[in-house]
């Protein structure tokens, strides 16, 4: 194996967006190593969100390390969680993640299969 089997999200710069908010890709097939699955950590700022997107092909699953947050799921429901909890976000349903706290939303997040972006 040439390279480790491992990222450290420090060392990964990350996409801005708008809503104000940092992705970072950490493993997907388009690195080597990973085939099926792609990972990564948004880090969302206060008052900001995770706008309303939806997923046809891929799940997703998250895991919020830090902060405060309301998962809107379009036609089933609110809810507000807190730090170590994990969530996901049914294929075809309009979802959205709102930074409700008083600091930024650190979220790991996983596709399977890994969005067409991250194995190219």
């Amino acid at each position: 194996m040439s390279k480790p089997p491992f990222v450290r999200a420090a060392d990964v710069e990350g996409e801005f967006r708008n809503p104000p908010r940092t992705s970072k890709l950490l493993l997907a097939p388009k690195f080597g190593g990973v085939k099926n699955v792609s990972m990564g950590m948004n880090i969302t700022e206060v008052g900001s969100q995770i706008p309303d997107h939806t997923h046809t092909e891929s799940e997703e699953v998250l895991f919020l390390i830090s902060g405060k947050a309301r998962i809107v799921l379009e036609g089933e429901g609110s809810w507000e969680i807190g730090p170590e909890t994990a969530f996901y976000s049914p294929l075809g349903v309009k979802h959205r993640v709102e930074n409700i706290g008083d600091e930024p939303l650190k979220i790991v997040w996983c596709y399977c299969p890994p969005l067409p972006q991250h194995c190219s």
